[in-house]
C-alpha cells in the first residue's frame, strides 16, 4: 500500500481566531495580532496577520510600528493564547476523528500530519477525504485550512504552501512526476532551509529545486557538508520519517464529541450516553495496547466558547472500563455550571502504563 500523508496548516491561526470566534466584526477587516503602536512607541512585532493586512505587505515578525506606517487602517489585538489552545484542540478533535493518534503527529498549535493511505488509493479519493477533512474542521472549529496530501511529510507540507489560503494540493506520488511537480519551486519551500541557508544556495547558483536535483551528492557536499544527503533527497520528494517517530509511545488517550446543537448541562440523558461511547472507544485503544490509566479528565466547552478541564488521579493504575466511566460521571457532576449549554464533551486519559507489567510489579509489594 502507498503511503499517503495529509499536512493541514490552519490558515493565519491566531488571525483567524480573533475574527471567527472570538470577534465575528473583525471578519474581512487587517487584524494584525501584537501591541498596538496607536497606543504608544512599541517594539513589539506581529504574531500573525490576516490575509486581509497581509495584502499590504504585512507579514509575521514585522515590527508592529512597520505594520501600522503600511495599513494605518489595521487592526491590532492582544494575543489570546487560551482561546488559540482551546481553537487547536478543537482542530485536533477533528483530526482524531478521521485516523488514530497513532497515525497524527501535531507539529506546533496550528498544524499536523495525519496518515491518510487506508482512506485514499488515487488522486479522487486523496481530494476527497482532503476535502472531507478541511469541511468538517470549518464547521467544527469555524476557522479555514489548507491540506496538502503527497507520499511523505516533506512533500506533503510542501504541498500545503503551494495553495493558501483555504486550499487542497496534491503531489503526484509517481517518482518522475514528483520530481517534475518539485523542479521549479524555490530551493526555500524545503522546510529547514532557512534565510542563511537559501542565501548560500543563492550564491552558488541554486535557486530552484531542480537546481539541487541536477547535482549529484559528491557535488553538493562541499556547499551543504553532512546536509548533502538530506538536500538533495527533499529536493527529489524523499522523506523517509515516519508520522511517529520509532519507540514514540504515547502518553495520554483522548476522545471528545462536539454536539451538533448545544445541549443543556442538565441533560443527563445525554451527558451519560456521551460518556459511555466516550469511555467505549478509549478502553478499546487501551485494551489494543495492554495499557493502563491513573489520570482521568473531562473537558467541557460552553456556547461561548470557554473552556475547563477537569482531573482525577487513582490512587494506583487500572485498565477498568467501569472506574473510567464512574470517574468521568462523577467529573462532570461535580463541575457542571447551570444554565451554561454545552457545545463540546471529551474524556482524556493520562499517565498511561503497561497494565500488565504493573500487575506483575504489585505481586511483590
Amino acid at each position: 500500500m502507498t503511503q499517503w500523508i495529509a499536512h493541514v496548516d490552519m490558515d493565519a491561526f491566531f488571525a483567524s481566531v480573533e475574527q471567527f470566534r472570538i470577534n465575528p466584526a473583525l471578519v474581512g477587516q487587517p487584524v494584525c495580532v501584537g501591541p498596538d503602536p496607536t497606543k504608544g512607541p512599541s517594539r513589539g512585532v506581529v504574531r500573525t496577520a490576516s490575509y486581509e493586512a497581509r495584502e499590504y505587505g504585512i507579514t509575521s515578525g514585522m515590527p508592529v510600528s512597520k505594520a501600522h506606517s503600511l495599513c494605518p487602517e489595521a487592526i491590532f489585538v492582544s494575543s489570546s493564547f487560551q482561546h488559540y489552545k482551546d481553537a487547536s484542540a478543537d482542530f485536533m478533535t477533528v483530526l482524531y476523528s478521521y485516523a488514530d493518534e497513532d497515525s497524527i503527529r501535531k507539529t506546533s498549535i496550528d498544524e499536523a500530519y495525519i496518515d491518510v493511505s487506508h482512506s485514499c488509493s488515487n488522486s479522487t479519493e486523496g481530494h476527497g477525504i482532503a476535502q472531507s477533512i478541511q469541511d468538517a474542521i470549518k464547521r467544527s472549529t469555524r476557522l479555514p485550512c489548507s491540506i496538502g496530501i503527497g507520499p511523505n511529510m516533506s512533500v506533503a507540507k510542501i504541498s500545503t504552501d503551494m495553495n493558501k489560503p483555504m486550499g487542497i494540493t496534491l503531489a503526484p506520488r509517481e517518482p518522475d512526476e514528483l520530481r517534475d511537480f518539485l523542479a521549479p519551486l524555490d530551493v526555500r519551500v524545503i522546510n529547514g532551509i532557512g534565510s542563511k541557508t537559501a542565501e548560500k544556495l543563492y550564491n552558488h547558483g541554486l535557486h530552484k529545486l531542480s537546481d539541487i536535483q541536477s547535482l549529484s551528492i559528491p557535488q553538493l557536499v562541499p556547499i551543504m557538508g553532512n546536509s548533502a544527503q538530506w538536500l538533495y533527497n527533499r529536493a527529489c520528494g524523499i522523506d523517509n520519517r515516519t508520522i511517529q517517530p520509532r519507540g514514540h509511545r504515547r502518553s495520554s488517550f483522548s476522545k471528545e464529541t462536539t454536539f451538533a446543537e448545544n445541549i443543556s448541562p442538565d441533560d443527563m440523558g445525554m451527558i451519560l450516553k456521551t460518556i459511555s461511547n466516550l469511555c467505549d472507544s478509549l478502553y478499546s485503544k487501551l485494551s489494543k495496547r495492554g495499557l493502563g490509566y491513573q489520570t482521568v479528565s473531562i473537558r467541557l466547552r460552553y456556547a461561548d466558547f470557554t473552556t475547563i478541564l477537569r482531573s482525577t488521579t487513582l490512587p494506583t493504575p487500572t485498565d477498568s472500563h467501569a472506574s473510567m466511566e464512574k470517574t468521568a460521571i462523577n467529573l462532570y457532576e461535580e463541575n457542571r455550571a447551570e444554565n451554561r449549554p454545552i457545545r463540546l464533551l471529551g474524556v482524556k486519559l493520562s499517565s498511561l502504563q503497561d497494565i500488565e507489567s504493573q500487575m506483575k510489579l504489585t505481586q511483590f509489594i
